[in-house]
């Protein structure tokens, strides 16, 4: 790990993180984390530069050029950064803290119920002045008369826009919380790819796609990727395609566009029961993703196939569902059917990874906790291949522990009960691991779990139980801390280790240096982001953010305070302690029935899958069916099957 390679990628982290949301949001140009685990940024920078610039500095001086291992650093942790200006964080992490004032505002229901009180103290930020801190933020500040003179009169205006001594109470209060999510993502990171990667052998496509482009040949400019004739066809059959298509868009009288999309809606005319199904605008037409199906014709067929099957299987299950009255509708943030039934599959597939790695994991715990030394727990089998962790792993495995522990306690604090507060943060980190699960073992680069801790949650306790504070809080979490687990850190770090040991990185210090510039590229975008959008306003198009998660909380604990008002039980719900909440629960017979169905359903498909060698499903199947990105994915990736199996 050499020092220019950690300066480009320092470099790098600071452009992403600080031109992100001004790229996205002001300029609205191609997201920044378009492309989500393959982000086009990086990628296309990655390859024009080994197609160009390397070569060049190869021929000039061979210590010039970047080595493999040189490249893999960058890379990973360019990676990494951009989740940060996007859903990771500050694509919503600004209007979270701010346009809940002017949602009480405007919205005679949330003032009237006195909404507002429910937000501890310190996680908004301080309202007064209320034009300075929440009407600029919207608006945007007046432009001076005078323009400024100098480039420190320029910054000094700027900077002098925002209200820093407001926004100082939810900065102290919520970059501990981020900063210790951070660290125990890089501690799972850590912990989970030796077994991943040496035991299980997993295809981790996304790491072997960049790995196939930085990899270099002894005694040649370019590796053996770009020596490859079927390398060479295919790419520029999809950029004359890309580039017609584009100039089609300015000459449209004189050149054919190549259609990359095909409706299949004929079909309903024939079949109307098709429109029940909730996802039936995926299933119906036929999106063209080249990227997809190259990366469906290099997965195990059984991946491929279930992933291209899964929306096929989810309309034969939901149309005679839908059909008999049962509502499968479901929030992404909140919660409902759909919704739960991956809480059942994730909950499956995560103790079936556990049992799988039951002896790398428990002996790592021994070693983290120095229960090895013990002579009755001391383990003969310590060093076998099939228990040896990576570098460092006992360390993250401690520093895990105590980042759990740390965020319980601050949740806690912050007013949740204990039952509630440790349910949301092991289901948070349960989310981020399986989404991480799927990259690696799937390469699917555009993941939704679909689902909330506070969904689960408030479906398994049940309103009384539960109360609407405990709701609020819990909500509040989520959408700071986990509204988009594939743009957070352990799904690009878990793919970006995998690349590193490739190329001999060692794992602990990319870990420790990626986690360090993580940290910078947090700092950098709040105040960035911030500066901008005082400067400029919100982005009141952008629904989600402008409205959809500053609210998040409120929409969640509306019904359950309206029904614990009518039934006189809403201070007995608020009184109860943490014991009497779990003695109390009240699970929704829908959520049980849903849960059940993913859970059993993947415990019945990895044992069919381990019994008999002929099972064509894998049971990823049930992680990622009924979802957004499967839905606009699935024809590319059974096409890609269909293609490995001609």
């Amino acid at each position: 790990m050499t020092f220019r390679a950690l300066f480009i990628s320092l470099l790098s982290v600071l452009f992403i993180c600080g031109i992100g949301y001004i790229n996205d949001f002001v300029l609205k140009l191609e997201s920044i984390s378009n492309g989500h685990q393959i982000p086009i940024l990086v990628i296309g920078v990655m390859v024009v530069f080994v197609m160009t610039i390397n070569p060049l500095l190869k021929k000039i001086n061979g210590k010039l050029a970047l080595t493999a291992a040189e490249l893999a650093v960058i890379f990973t942790i360019s990676t990494c950064a951009v989740g940060i200006p996007g859903r990771a964080l500050m694509e919503q992490f600004a209007q979270i803290v701010v346009m809940p004032y002017h949602w009480d505002r405007v919205t005679p229901g949330y003032h009237s119920k006195n909404m507002l009180s429910y937000y501890p103290k310190g996680t908004l930020v301080d309202p007064e002045p209320q034009d300075e801190v929440v009407n600029r933020f919207i608006t945007g500040s007046d432009k001076p008369k005078v323009p400024p003179a100098t480039l420190k009169e320029w910054l000094s205006l700027k900077l002098g826009q925002v209200p820093w001594k407001q926004w100082m109470p939810p900065l102290k209060t919520w970059l501990p919380f981020i900063f210790l999510t951070t660290i125990a993502m890089a501690c799972l990171a850590l912990i989970l790819h030796r077994q991943w990667s040496d035991h299980e052998h997993l295809q981790y496509p996304i790491a072997n796609f960049a790995e196939s482009i930085i990899r270099q040949t002894p005694g040649k400019c370019f590796n053996e990727t770009f020596h490859n004739r079927l390398f060479w066809i295919g790419f520029i059959i999809i950029l004359v395609i890309r580039v017609n298509n584009g100039l089609c868009k300015w000459f449209p009288d004189e050149l054919i566009p190549v259609k990359m999309n095909h409706s299949l809606w004929a079909f309903a005319s024939r079949w109307p029961q098709l429109h029940r199904n909730p996802w039936a605008y995926g299933l119906m037409v036929l999106d063209i993703f080249p990227l997809v199906i190259a990366f469906a014709f290099f997965l195990s067929s059984e991946i491929s196939f279930a992933l291209g099957i899964s929306q096929i299987l989810w309309a034969a299950f939901c149309i005679p569902v839908i059909g008999m009255g049962i509502n499968l509708n479901t929030d992404y943030d909140i919660g409902g059917w759909q919704g739960w039934n991956r809480v059942g599959s994730y909950l499956a597939f995560g103790l079936i990874m556990f049992y799988a790695g039951r002896h790398y994991y428990l002996h790592l715990m021994k070693k983290a906790f120095f229960l090895d030394r013990l002579p009755w727990l001391r383990d003969p089998s310590a060093e076998t291949n099939e228990t040896a962790s990576s570098p460092g792993a006992a360390n993250a495995m401690r520093i895990l522990f105590v980042a759990l522990f740390l965020l319980c306690v601050m949740a806690i604090r912050m007013g949740l009960s204990w039952p509630i507060a440790i349910g949301t943060i092991l289901l948070m980190i349960l989310t981020y691991v399986i989404t991480a699960r799927i990259s690696a073992e799937t390469g699917l680069f555009f993941i939704q779990p679909g689902w909330q801790p506070i969904g689960a949650l408030m479906a398994l306790f049940g309103s009384y139980a539960l109360s609407p504070s405990n709701i609020f809080l819990s909500a509040l979490l989520c959408a700071v801390l986990c509204i988009d687990q594939s743009q957070a850190l352990l799904p690009y770090l878990i793919n970006g280790l995998k690349l590193g040991a490739s190329t001999r990185v060692e794992p602990r210090k990319l870990t420790h240096v990626n986690t360090l510039f993580y940290f910078v590229g947090i700092i950098v975008a709040i105040f960035i982001t911030v500066t901008v959008i005082y400067d400029y306003g919100t982005d009141a198009d952008y629904w989600w953010s402008y409205h959809r998660l500053p609210t998040m909380a409120i929409r969640a604990t509306e019904p359950a305070l309206l029904q614990l008002n009518a039934s006189g039980n809403l201070e007995e719900s608020e009184s109860l302690t943490g014991l009497q909440r779990i003695l109390r629960m009240q699970p929704q017979p829908a959520f049980l029935w849903a849960a059940g169905i993913g859970f059993f359903g993947v415990i019945l498909l990895s044992f069919l899958r381990l019994h008999l060698r002929w099972w064509p499903l894998h049971p990823c199947f049930f992680l990622v069916w009924a979802t957004y990105p499967i839905c606009i994915f699935s024809h590319n990736f059974l096409l890609g099957w269909f293609i490995k199996k001609m």
